[in-house]
């Protein structure tokens, strides 16, 4: 489903809501688990149902019993008027969904169907069929600013503010999951209990950072020649069950990023005309609502992150640097050392670098 297919069938959805004017089956699939739980519950309000109602059945497994759902929506509703039927992660929209599709043709007009994905392939059966009795909503990542918006609105609901620029930066660090940036949100205001403000400071101290950041401060204590410091992050990253082969792609891409960026302020470039050039953008195309990428792969945090890196170091340092990931790594796919040793001994190399 393309971005403003989504965010159209995100709109019929909330009407359908609103008005009371319900469609006789509706999925909600995608990644975006937060949102989709959400509208699921208002819509399963909004339809009268609940987990203690007679009249509303929950399948909540894959390999679930077609028969026995058909079996369920076949039984009228006992003083209501219609039967709710909720059907969750059943793996029906990858396979053995075709029995169930060809019932919906014939499906009591007093059962409805509400289906929860994370997954589906629009061109199954009961994905069509889905879409022609139905509604199908697909749940993807929301932009920065409908991220801005909703973090803004959770703050307000206690009384406590955070600037724009520091909300960008707990996107950075968090990422745009929105259940992820919703619980720590909640950390953040039981953490500021007192203050109306919440800053940049307090992201820091109390809020998990992903696999991603762990690179940051390894790369700080490779600047440093903090051996120790460099393995407590490695540790860091494995306790998070990134394995140690792909810590060496990792600090390989950190230094070509570092090279990069060096090399561009050498030919002088200042920091707003790099931010310009690489920054992740997203641009939509204002006729078919498409969201696309722009150049670059990184965000302002990471880039301020890298320049203030690189300049610790020399280019022929940083040329040094990837040269032994190069090694790293090809002494790990020929077997010379196993995964772990092949990351260990780079970063005691990479330690002593700038030392040497």
């Amino acid at each position: 489903m393309k971005p403003f297919e989504a965010q159209a069938s995100l709109e019929k959805l909330k009407k359908d809501i609103k008005s009371g004017d319900f469609k006789r089956c509706y999925l909600l699939f995608g990644q975006e688990r937060y949102l989709r739980n959400h509208y699921e519950k208002m819509l399963l309000k909004a339809l009268g149902g609940s987990k203690d109602d007679m009249n509303t059945t929950f399948f909540d497994t894959s390999g679930v019993s077609v028969p026995a759902i058909i079996d369920q929506a076949e039984t009228l509703p006992f003083f209501a008027d219609r039967r709710i039927i909720v059907i969750r992660y059943s793996g029906l929209f990858v396979k053995n969904g075709d029995e169930l599709a060809e019932y919906l043709d014939k499906a009591p007009e007093t059962t409805t169907f509400i289906f929860v994905e994370d997954n589906a392939d629009g061109r199954v059966k009961l994905y069509r069929q889905i879409s022609k009795h139905g509604l199908c909503t697909e749940f993807v990542t929301q932009n920065t600013t409908y991220l801005l918006q909703n973090i803004g609105a959770f703050l307000k609901k206690y009384n406590t503010r955070i600037s724009e620029k520091d909300a960008k930066y707990l996107i950075d660090v968090i990422g745009a999951d929105m259940g992820n940036l919703m619980s720590e949100l909640e950390k953040l205001t039981a953490f500021v209990l007192g203050r109306d403000v919440i800053t940049r400071d307090d992201i820091d101290c109390i809020c998990c950072k992903d696999y991603r950041d762990r690179i940051f401060g390894m790369i700080d204590a490779i600047m440093a020649g903090d051996v120790k410091a460099c393995m407590k992050e490695d540790e860091d990253l494995v306790a998070l069950k990134i394995e140690p082969v792909k810590i060496i792609p990792m600090l390989e891409k950190q230094f070509m990023w570092m090279m990069q960026l060096k090399g561009m302020r050498l030919k002088g470039d200042n920091r707003d005309t790099i931010v310009d050039k690489i920054a992740f953008k997203k641009s939509v195309n204002p006729e078919t609502g498409e969201v696309k990428k722009g150049r670059g792969e990184i965000g302002e945090f990471q880039i301020d992150i890298y320049l203030r890196q690189a300049m610790h170091m020399e280019m022929g340092q940083l040329q040094r640097a990837l040269a032994l990931c190069a090694d790293a790594d090809l002494s790990f796919k020929s077997g010379k050392m196993n995964d772990r040793i092949a990351a260990e001994t780079l970063m005691v190399k990479l330690c002593t670098l700038r030392h040497a």
